[in-house]
């Protein structure tokens, strides 16, 4: 039911249930700060450099916590707000297998062409090289790389496609439609690389409606997630293969 407030003077109509949009909004942009800064890498090691003195450790703990961060902030915190404010399932926000002869077909479509297409190239080039891995060690043990790509996928990236695909998309799609839900998803998923290689930076754009589409496509963040780990697997592994 409408209701009436004044805001700045002015008055103005809005909807009993503009809390929720509210909330994930600011949400959309305070949880992609913090982990920018204290989930950070370059934060740990300033709270640890002193006390880890071996640099390939520090490096290390350096990423496991960077992972673990954000599975903290952008998966348990989104996770904890719909259930305990929202009062909602966490399958009305993608948590589900949604359609899954659609998402795997789109999956084995959609990542071998980027694969090929993008990212080999992307492997030769020098600013990706020092970026990538994230820990050059794995380079050189193959265990250490296996751990990581599987830490990666288990912390990080459920928990980004849930954060941007599940909690942003499927939270907002209602207020503003798909199509602004998508966009609205895709800003601070583009902004958080802000330091990361350029053309990633720029590629979060297009990937980010990409992953955005698929979400809505196969009502689950499944499939952005496959298809988001899978890049960051293969990019890795076309950097090793051709060092």
């Amino acid at each position: 039911m409408p209701i009436k407030k004044f805001i700045f003077g002015e008055e103005i109509k809005f909807q009993t249930d503009f809390i929720k949009p509210t909330i994930i909004l600011l949400m959309a942009a305070i949880i992609p700060t913090l982990h920018s800064y204290i989930g950070s890498r370059e934060f740990f090691v300033n709270a640890y450099s002193a006390t880890i003195t071996d640099n390939s450790i520090l490096e290390w703990y350096s990423l496991i916590y960077f992972f673990v961060a954000a599975f903290v902030l952008m998966g348990i915190i989104p996770g904890l707000i719909i259930k305990l404010l929202f009062k909602e399932k966490l399958t009305d926000f993608g948590v589900q297998l949604g359609n899954k002869k659609g998402g795997l077909a789109a999956v084995a479509v959609l990542f071998p062409i980027i694969a090929f297409a993008f990212l080999l190239p992307a492997a030769y080039q020098k600013e990706m090289r020092d970026f990538y891995p994230l820990f050059k060690g794995a380079l050189e043990d193959i265990s250490i790389f296996q751990t990581m790509e599987i830490t990666r996928g288990i912390f990080f990236y459920t928990a980004w496609e849930f954060f941007f695909r599940g909690f942003l998309l499927f939270g907002m799609r209602k207020y503003v439609g798909d199509w602004n839900a998508i966009l609205i998803q895709t800003i601070p998923s583009c902004l958080w690389h802000l330091g990361y290689p350029a053309g990633e930076i720029f590629m979060a754009i297009p990937a980010g409606i990409m992953f955005g589409v698929l979400a809505l496509r196969t009502r689950s963040i499944v499939y952005p997630f496959l298809l988001h780990w899978f890049i960051g697997i293969a990019l890795d592994v076309f950097i090793l293969i051709t060092k």
